[in-house]
């Protein structure tokens, strides 16, 4: 008895763990094969400046990433590590507001060393203070150039 009352809580507690927590950093597209894992606990400096509600940048070297971003560490975190010899990284920094916001990367496609980011810009409730979000990734150098597309097909106050 004892042995199927153990056996019955296991499936419980494997029928709650969400196995998508995982795979939450890892965005992945089928049909170009390409793939890239979110880089966490960093985040953007307030000396950004804003021409638009969300900042793309590609950065190659660590002196101007520490230009942008600060590390965010606590005591229980892991530093995602950053190998500029071999990579470079993209991030999606999104404008400081006092409105909840999100930033969600739909889709990824490599095309000859060309990769394409599709991305939108989720907007919630107003909030009393302000925050920013931020989806950062690192890409191989032999990837040359890196297109941004705002994929608005969808109301933004989701």
């Amino acid at each position: 008895m004892k042995i199927l009352f153990s056996i019955i809580c296991m499936f419980v507690l494997l029928a709650c763990n969400d196995g998508n927590k995982e795979n939450l950093g890892v965005i992945e597209n089928e049909n170009s094969g390409f793939s890239v894992e979110l880089l966490e606990n960093y985040f953007p400096k307030n000396e950004i400046e804003f021409k638009s509600p969300v900042k793309t940048v590609v950065i190659s070297d660590k002196e101007r990433f520490e230009q942008f971003f600060g590390v965010a560490k606590n005591m229980n975190n892991v530093i995602s590590p950053i190998d500029f010899e071999e990579n470079k990284v993209v991030a999606l920094i999104a404008k400081p507001s006092d409105v909840k916001q999100e930033i969600l990367i739909t889709a990824t496609k490599l095309k000859k060393n060309k990769l394409l980011v599709e991305y939108k810009l989720k907007q919630g409730e107003a909030r009393s203070f302000t925050s920013t979000d931020l989806k950062m990734f690192a890409i191989p150098k032999s990837v040359y150039a890196v297109d941004f597309v705002i994929d608005r097909d969808e109301s933004e106050n989701n």
